[in-house]
């Protein structure tokens, strides 16, 4: 499944508990591969107004937090799905110290066996950093698709009830 129907399924499993408004990377139009982090950043701070969560994938995780850490979004919660941690190490960034300065609550969702992270590498990353803003939910699987919507929206619903 592709990033933007997936995201889409999510808004549509989400839209009756919050308004939902989504981000359409450039990227997606014109099927390169590649996220442009500047471009994507300023639409993602012109749409973050108000009290907001921001539900992030892979690299749009990284924009996410890239964007918190530096102040330039200013979001209650955060759920980041299959952050692909070690893709963003290999990219020109620095994992540890952005996810260190975010202090809101965070929900990282990771399969067992992403093959851009694996749950216990993840975990074992996250937990150098004793931030106890964090929290990981593991999913079964060895994609990186996250096909299960229904079982992540009921995930976001519990990270939202606490």
């Amino acid at each position: 499944m592709k990033n933007r129907a997936w995201i889409e399924q999510v808004r549509d499993e989400l839209k009756t508990d919050f308004e939902t408004e989504i981000l359409y990377y450039d990227h997606w139009e014109s099927g390169t591969d590649n996220m442009n982090f500047e471009v994507e950043g300023e639409k993602l701070e012109k749409i973050c107004q108000g009290e907001y969560m921001i539900i992030a994938k892979s690299a749009g995780s990284w924009l996410t937090l890239k964007l918190a850490a530096e102040g330039k979004i200013k979001p209650v919660r955060m759920v980041l799905v299959g952050p692909a941690w070690n893709w963003s190490r290999n990219n020109g960034f620095a994992p540890e110290k952005l996810a260190a300065k975010v202090d809101v609550p965070v929900l990282f969702v990771d399969k067992t066996s992403d093959p851009s992270i694996s749950f216990a590498q993840l975990k074992q990353e996250v937990d150098r950093l004793n931030k106890s803003n964090f929290r990981l939910v593991e999913m079964p699987g060895d994609n990186h698709n996250y096909e299960d919507i229904s079982g992540l929206g009921k995930i976001v619903r519990e990270f939202l009830a606490k």
